[in-house]
């Protein structure tokens, strides 16, 4: 039997990767059994890139949310519009959502999927700030996990660094952008999609991978 691994590169704060969720989550749901998952943070916005949503990506307000909900169908929230374009409350950075993913990674595995998911929920239809450090642990409690013990692993530096880990990892994969996904058969790796792709598509790839 072939050892297959699928990881996906995204970002919680990646419009398109948002679009992706629910190609990505059936994709899941249908290879699990047969398939290993990973997701991994690319941090989108850090350094330079981070600040006020209208001012280090402004093209989001311009129209390219609304790209994606044509090109994809999911909708994003009115919580969303309202504080993080028309108010511009919205802080963009990547680094705080990859340290709550990289807690559940790390110490609630078998949630890593559906928790990837909810950070998208959390800005893309609550319109949390991504700077709110305590904001996360209610959708991780969502899952069962703990408020107060959340909290306090989000101010935890191994967290922190296991996120500037899977930034670095994520830059030395030659991915044009996100999402992405790259699938590892037997160890050998090759991009299995780049951008936004139907789940049609993704299906007909991993399904001539195993064969059926």
């Amino acid at each position: 039997m072939k050892d297959i691994k699928i990881t996906y590169y995204y970002d919680a704060l990646c419009g398109w990767c948002y679009g992706f969720s629910p190609v990505f989550n059936q994709l899941y749901t249908e290879y699990q059994s047969e398939i290993a998952f990973d997701v991994i943070s690319g941090g989108l916005f850090l350094g330079s890139r981070v600040g006020p949503i209208n001012e280090v990506a402004p093209y989001i307000k311009a129209g390219a949310y609304k790209t994606v909900e044509t090109t994809t169908g999911v909708k994003f929230g009115k919580d969303f519009i309202k504080k993080g374009l028309e108010q511009g409350n919205m802080m963009l950075n990547s680094l705080f959502p990859a340290i709550a993913l990289c807690i559940v990674k790390m110490d609630y595995p078998n949630h890593t999927v559906a928790f990837a998911g909810l950070l998208h929920q959390a800005f893309y239809i609550d319109g949390m700030n991504p700077e709110k450090v305590d904001g996360y642990a209610s959708y991780a409690a969502s899952l069962g996990i703990a408020t107060a013990e959340f909290n306090e692993k989000m101010r935890d530096s191994v967290y922190e660094q296991k996120a500037l880990a899977e930034f670095t990892l994520a830059g030395q994969q030659g991915l044009g952008g996100y999402p992405a996904l790259v699938l590892e058969v037997d160890g050998k790796k090759e991009v299995l999609s780049s951008g936004y792709v139907s789940y049609a598509v993704l299906k007909g790839k991993v399904d001539l991978v195993l064969g059926r």
